[in-house]
């Protein structure tokens, strides 16, 4: 499986264990099933998205948290679709600036999706859609102890800045010019 930045929204992609996953714009009306996704993450992918050691988010936070009618967040959803159901199994975000040139990313995937491409994808696209709209520069924070997403943000091209340490975590700062 390829990173699937160079093909156009929405876009099935093929995981490496074969199952298809639709990649698209996040909309308002995906707020149901992100807060499903959002709540049924393990503490320790809670922790590395959110940095809190909460299980469950409210709605209101999520909502609050998912801006998905704000001009300066664009959200990328990926989609299982089994049943007839819509169910996401991914996230990828980024925040601009009030000038729209430079944003912060992050991306999260599934618990029982992870580690089998759907993150260098969404973040690819993530990039990719990023500058379609013109932005300069993306950026994003990982925790040290992620190495998985360290590897992925590497592989699509954010290069790592040094370690901005904190009492109770590590951060690394990624950044990627486009």
């Amino acid at each position: 499986m390829q990173p699937s930045s160079s093909q156009a929204l929405p876009h099935l992609v093929r995981l490496k264990d074969g199952t298809e996953v639709l990649i698209r714009k996040a909309e308002p009306e995906d707020f149901r099933i992100l807060y499903l996704m959002f709540n049924s993450f393990s503490a320790e992918t809670m922790f590395r998205r959110f940095l809190m050691s909460n299980t469950r988010l409210e709605a209101g936070d999520v909502q609050e948290m998912l801006r998905l009618e704000d001009t300066n967040v664009t959200s990328l959803i990926a989609v299982l679709h089994s049943d007839g159901k819509e169910q996401a199994v991914g996230e990828a975000r980024y925040v601009t600036d009030s000038a729209g040139r430079v944003a912060e990313a992050a991306v999260v995937i599934a618990d029982h999706l992870q580690n089998r491409g759907l993150g260098t994808v969404l973040f690819s696209d993530l990039i990719a859609e990023g500058r379609r709209q013109g932005l300069k520069t993306m950026f994003a924070y990982f925790d040290v102890d992620n190495k998985a997403i360290i590897r992925v943000g590497q592989k699509v091209g954010f290069k790592l800045a040094p370690v901005e340490g904190r009492p109770d975590y590590s951060m690394i700062k990624a950044e990627i010019g486009l």
